[in-house]
């Protein structure tokens, strides 16, 4: 009787949870401001722009005091770029905050907290903090919405990995925990406009579609070709019908 009481309770608190929830609408092809300052793990500050130093990135937005998703996300992202053929010195790999309150030493404590799963990757990393809300700026002008819930001292937000272009644009959006090495090393393939990546990579890309629905990219052959299949037993299926009505006296 009670488990029966708190599913009907579930089910009339989710329109109220769901029109909580922030808004997460990352469009491709969005410019983020480079011009925007942030301080790394160090102290040293520096714009967008000049962190990304021409080289394409895999974005994060979230908060270094984060006791759920981020650290999980900045740990699968690590490990699974080590797995990648790229070299840590040709991308960056961001994790921008957008708590205003959190600092660099904020930063440099997450910073050494992926240390292991990134190993000599971990050059490719920067854990930025920004005062006056820039990081949640920069956010917004991804898409991306959070709501800090002041009771728990927490933010909820969405999360993601975020493909952006040298010159700070939107190539594309991986799903938290959904992606593999494979997929991060095409989005930053894809976001450095054919200058990273093996000519396999370049001929995937080529051969190949984001799969929004899995999140990851799939080959636009396979994808064509189940259409194709599909077509062709309704096809069947049809003529088989036509043909048995016209049998009929």
């Amino acid at each position: 009787m009670k488990r029966w009481f708190a599913a009907l309770c579930l089910l009339i608190a989710l329109p109220a949870i769901a029109a909580e929830r922030p808004t997460f609408d990352p469009q491709i092809g969005a410019q983020l401001d480079l011009s925007r300052k942030l301080r790394d793990a160090t102290g040293q500050q520096r714009t967008l722009g000049e962190t990304l130093e021409g080289r394409p990135a895999l974005l994060i937005f979230g908060y270094d005091k984060c006791p759920s998703l981020c650290g999980v996300t900045q740990q699968a992202v690590a490990s699974d770029l080590k797995k990648t053929s790229l070299s840590p010195a040709s991308y960056r790999a961001l994790f921008v905050s957008i708590d205003d309150t959190e600092t660099p030493a904020d930063a440099a404590h997450v910073q050494a907290a992926i240390a292991p799963a990134a190993g000599n990757g971990l050059s490719s990393w920067r854990f930025l903090t920004g005062a006056e809300g820039v990081g949640a700026a920069l956010a917004a002008q991804a898409g991306i919405a959070f709501d800090r819930r002041a009771g728990i001292d927490q933010f909820v937000h969405p999360i993601a990995i975020i493909a952006l272009t040298p010159a700070g644009r939107i190539a594309q959006v991986l799903p938290a925990l959904t992606f593999t090495p494979r997929d991060l090393e095409l989005a930053l393939v894809e976001a450095s406009a054919g200058k990273l990546g093996s000519i396999g990579d370049h001929v995937f890309l080529l051969c190949a579609g984001f799969d929004t629905s899995k999140g990851q990219y799939t080959p636009a052959i396979w994808a064509a070709l189940k259409v194709a299949s599909i077509a062709m037993v309704l096809g069947l299926a049809t003529t088989v019908m036509l043909l048995m009505r016209g049998r009929r006296p």
